[in-house]
């Protein structure tokens, strides 16, 4: 037979006192006294009282969970991310549920539903390389569900975003690149809808500019971030009658892509052309020969700030919240010897 859980009903009636004495000296209420408070806290413990999550959820209004949705998890900065958003989430007492989109806007949107249906009291997201509008978060935006994005974001769209300094890490990059005597220096970026895509395109115009260096616009090219475009985007620099000798790229992810081509395709220019990406990836420390440098970020220190940010959305929900945009810095980490 199953046995009955305690309640404070069962506490109330042990220590002769109100039910209502027992929830008030739960919830460390002023107006209770210290002495009704420990004897209220060892009976509760003698008990093996647990308090009941779904009433205090429903008294409150609140699921005290957070949803997260990133592209996928096998991308090193989204599990690091991912590990400091439950850190913020789970100190203030919160779970998390986790979606990967898949770079799909139509996984996006399903994903989107499922939060909303599970009743997340928030969202952070990456969104999906497919996604240009954000009209369904808007619509859980509505539903009274705040929303705040990491890493991507739309140019247009009216959210708090927490990324990395990504600006200033192009313009350390092209720093790097001079300072080895490059003058063609290229750029594959991602898409350009996104603000992080933005802001690394003006750290590199910025850079050059900083050099007195005339920017050559065939060696700025775009790429959704697929193998295929990866491939495309370093083919059509290196038919170009002066290729690039240096390339900044928008993620390390797409650089292992044109390390690869530049080996199978163009071998007599692979050993010569210099490369620096973001994200820093550790297996670079193991190829024997491996890009010049990569710019580091610190997606644990994103993920967690996010959640604070999206935590502090929340508590003022019911008040106007402006927009918060706020980014990490990143550093240049050398995979080769200067």
């Amino acid at each position: 037979m199953k046995s009955k859980s305690t309640t404070i009903k069962d506490i109330a009636k042990s220590l002769h006192i109100s039910i209502s004495t027992v929830s008030k000296a739960l919830k460390d209420h002023p107006k209770i006294g210290s002495i009704t408070k420990e004897r209220v806290r060892t009976m509760a413990k003698q008990l093996n009282y647990l308090p009941n999550k779904t009433a205090i959820q429903l008294q409150q209004q609140k699921t005290f969970t957070l949803g997260i949705i990133v592209p996928t998890l096998l991308d090193h900065f989204y599990t690091i991310a991912v590990n400091g958003f439950e850190k913020a989430a789970n100190d203030a007492n919160y779970n998390v549920l986790i979606g990967q989109n898949q770079e799909s806007l139509q996984r996006e949107k399903e994903l989107v539903d499922i939060m909303r249906s599970n009743r997340v009291d928030g969202l952070l997201i990456a969104i999906s390389r497919e996604t240009h509008h954000t009209d369904h978060l808007q619509q859980l935006q509505q539903a009274g569900i705040p929303v705040v994005f990491f890493a991507r974001k739309p140019i247009n769209a009216t959210f708090s975003c927490i990324s990395s300094d990504v600006y200033h890490a192009a313009v350390d990059a092209i720093n790097l690149f001079v300072s080895r005597g490059h003058d063609r220096i290229a750029f594959i970026n991602g898409p350009s809808y996104w603000t992080t895509s933005r802001d690394r395109f003006l750290g590199y115009r910025d850079g050059l500019i900083q050099h007195n260096k005339a920017m050559d616009y065939r060696l700025v090219l775009e790429s959704d971030l697929s193998t295929a475009q990866n491939y495309d985007a370093t083919r059509k620099l290196m038919q170009i009658a002066h290729p690039p000798t240096a390339i900044l790229v928008f993620k390390d992810y797409l650089m292992l892509d044109v390390m690869t081509c530049l080996r199978k395709e163009f071998p007599g220019h692979y050993p010569n052309i210099e490369l620096i990406g973001y994200g820093a990836l550790p297996i670079f420390h193991h190829f024997e020969r491996p890009p010049l440098a990569s710019l580091k970020e610190q997606p644990f220190a994103i993920g967690e700030r996010a959640g604070k940010l999206l935590l502090d959305v929340i508590q003022y929900s019911q008040k106007e919240y402006p927009p918060q945009l706020l980014s990490v810095p990143c550093s240049l980490q050398l995979f080769k010897e200067l």
